[in-house]
């Protein structure tokens, strides 16, 4: 075979003139088969190369990775390297970017890369959506069939040294000038998605493909790295006046008695009896839908879909909006920045709350501990500290018996935030912050034993499909059941107590041939680039409840239907105890009124106007500009503005 390979090389190299033509014609063409890859892992379909063909994005991503292999085998001398260097970690990177957007509907970040110590947790919790399907397997072997033509046909083709260098020097050249220093003039500008604009990593995609897009990435991380936080103390000082009328517009509520509050983020809840075609046998979600009656609920429009529980946390708790910065991720932040704005914790405090949070999980993956302390919590629990709030928690055999399919049940995160609800009474008002786990992927069939399933329905989906709505509609039961227990038991408090319950985002329900169970159900394409600003906003929701042990604290009538979202929750937690808000929660609460949810990927007012992204024109846009450039000083810069953001009132 190698006696073959040599007489094919040679007589390669005598008719195509030599290894000056031969290597660089090869690297274009290895970039070109990398390059028509990654276009079918992403889309799943060979029919998608046409139209990838036709595309000028797409023939930047094959120039730049021809570049780059160029680089590396002019400099090592050996195609070998700059073959295994432009294909392996390129397809490694498609797969993830494949399967995040395949559970969550968002692609790749460059900011995901600062989670690669945590891969493995993160890897374990969403197994079971992490399927390669034959097309997958099929562009894997046909990778591998290539590496090992080029391989060994190639290996031993060089140029003499000083033009290999010279050759590696202009290739390196060509990537600093066209793909660095020239790449926003000459690309991504013409392309509608400059690095110098704030933009979700989808659409960036749309418009440039996957690895081109986190080459933008890299580029806009780079630009941010230099002008964040740069704007002139003058206009800062000028923001900060703006702020302060707006502030002045706005007020504090009074109440009789400061309640308790007790927030809940109920992992991957939604109202799963909206779903089309599918019905079930008998309410699934009969308490939640009970205490809808007793509350004000309604749809909750939150910033992803499948992941990225911590953002949507921080968000509600910060009050600081995503969709307005540089990064699509908080929680990747400096822990400390989160004490430079007042947040729901720190305020409560302020005004006389004991501040807990419990988490049903680790602290593996997001590392909150940090973040939470900064934010002014007083205490923060884990699984491995349930027995510090519940002495039988001790006992391994008690603990387990409190699971409920992969993890501790929301049953007993209800009787978690009870017990400390028992032991802080009579000392004052409460904030007790619960985080759920029961309903997290993975949703497969293994997740709930057949004695724990109690919800049935009938739908058109099959095999995967049905095996995961079959997980989620029982995770949502337990959720809505847990919910109605904490409910009962504070009917009959006489400390006044609010409770504020919500979905984080609809869990990600990835199918191994494609799609998910939500294009099963015909509510949005199985390619997440097509999606409508409409299919955005759909699957970019959930629901949420707030109930009261006295009506009199709920945010409007018992029984009404309000819409909110992830960006201005925090302003309804503030009134309803009737806290002093500083100027900065003033400020938002003066955007709630026009504004519902802004997000990377879609933007979204009160009377229903939507958007694929925040407006940047008219009065909520002038606004939304002024909240972007106070966070930027805030984060990135030299806190100009920040004192006057942190005053209690204007």
């Amino acid at each position: 075979m190698l006696h073959n390979a040599d007489n094919l090389r040679q007589a390669l190299l005598r008719r195509c003139g030599g290894a000056k033509v031969v290597l660089p014609v090869t690297l274009l063409l290895h970039a070109l088969v990398v390059a028509l890859v990654a276009q079918v892992i992403v889309h799943q379909s060979v029919a998608s190369i046409p139209s990838a063909l036709l595309t000028g994005w797409f023939w930047c991503t094959v120039v730049l990775l021809g570049l780059v292999a160029g680089i590396f085998t002019f400099f090592t001398r050996t195609i070998v390297v700059g073959a295994i260097v432009t294909c392996v970690p390129p397809t490694i990177m498609v797969f993830c970017s494949y399967f995040k957007a395949l559970i969550t509907s968002v692609p790749l970040t460059i900011q995901d890369f600062l989670l690669i110590g945590q891969l493995g947790d993160i890897t374990e919790l969403n197994a079971s959506s992490i399927h390669f399907s034959p097309l997958s397997l099929g562009c894997i072997l046909f990778l591998v069939l290539w590496l090992v033509l080029v391989s060994l046909l190639l290996y031993p083709v060089r140029l003499p040294r000083k033009p290999s260098l010279w050759a590696g020097a202009g290739c390196t050249a060509a990537v600093v000038l066209v793909f660095g220093v020239l790449a926003n003039a000459l690309l991504f500008t013409p392309m509608g998605v400059g690095i110098d604009q704030k933009l979700s990593q989808a659409t960036v995609n749309r418009e440039t493909g996957v690895l081109l897009g986190l080459w933008r990435g890299t580029l806009n991380q780079i630009y941010m790295a230099f002008h964040e936080g740069d704007t002139p103390p003058e206009e800062l000082e000028q923001a900060a006046q703006q702020a302060l009328e707006l502030a002045g517009q706005e007020g504090d509520t009074q109440v009789d008695q400061q309640p308790n509050v007790i927030l809940i983020l109920s992992e991957s809840f939604f109202d799963v009896t909206e779903l089309p075609g599918v019905t079930y046998d008998g309410d699934p979600l009969s308490d939640f839908h009970a205490l809808q009656k007793e509350g004000v609920s309604g749809t909750f429009y939150t910033r992803s879909l499948g992941y990225g529980t911590c953002n949507i946390e921080l968000e509600i708790l910060t009050g600081m909006n995503t969709g307005l910065l540089w990064g699509e991720d908080l929680y990747n932040m400096d822990p400390q920045v989160f004490s430079r704005l007042p947040s729901v914790p720190s305020v409560l405090s302020d005004n006389g709350y004991s501040t807990t949070m419990v988490h049903m999980y680790n602290d593996s993956i997001y590392h909150r501990t940090p973040m939470f302390e900064a934010m002014g919590f007083d205490k923060t629990y884990f699984q491995d500290d349930f027995a510090q709030i519940d002495p039988q928690a001790g006992d391994p055999a008690y603990l387990e018996e409190q699971r409920q399919g992969s993890f501790y049940s929301d049953s007993y995160l209800s009787q978690l935030l009870i017990d400390l609800y028992e032991k802080g009474k009579g000392d004052g008002p409460q904030f007790l912050y619960g985080i759920s786990m029961e309903n997290h992927a993975p949703y497969d069939s293994s997740k709930y034993s057949p004695d724990e399933i109690h919800v049935t329905f009938q739908s058109n989906l099959k095999g995967q499909a049905q095996e995961m709505l079959q997980s989620v509609s029982q995770g949502s039961h337990d959720a809505s059941q847990a919910l109605g227990e904490l409910a009962d038991y504070f009917r009959n408090q006489e400390e006044p107590t609010i409770i504020v319950f919500f979905g984080d985002h609809r869990p990600g329900v990835g199918l191994t041939d494609g799609g998910t169970v939500y294009s099963k159900l015909g509510m949005c394409s199985a390619d997440y680039s097509r999606w409508s600003a409409q299919e955005m906003k759909e699957l970019y929701s959930t629901d949420y409840l707030i109930w009261s042990n006295d009506p009199s604290y709920l945010p409007n009538e018992a029984g009404a239907q309000v819409d909110r979202g992830t960006n201005y929750l925090g302003v309804d937690l503030l009134n309803m105890v009737g806290a002093e808000k500083p100027v900065y929660w003033k400020l938002l609460q003066n955007l709630s009124h026009t504004r519902l949810n802004d997000t990377w990927v879609y933007g979204l007012a009160q009377d229903g106007t939507l958007s694929y992204m925040p407006p940047d024109e008219g009065e909520d846009g002038e606004k939304l500009r002024l909240l972007s450039t106070l966070l930027d000083d805030t984060l990135y810069g030299e806190q100009v503005a920040t004192p006057t953001l942190r005053q209690s009132s204007p």
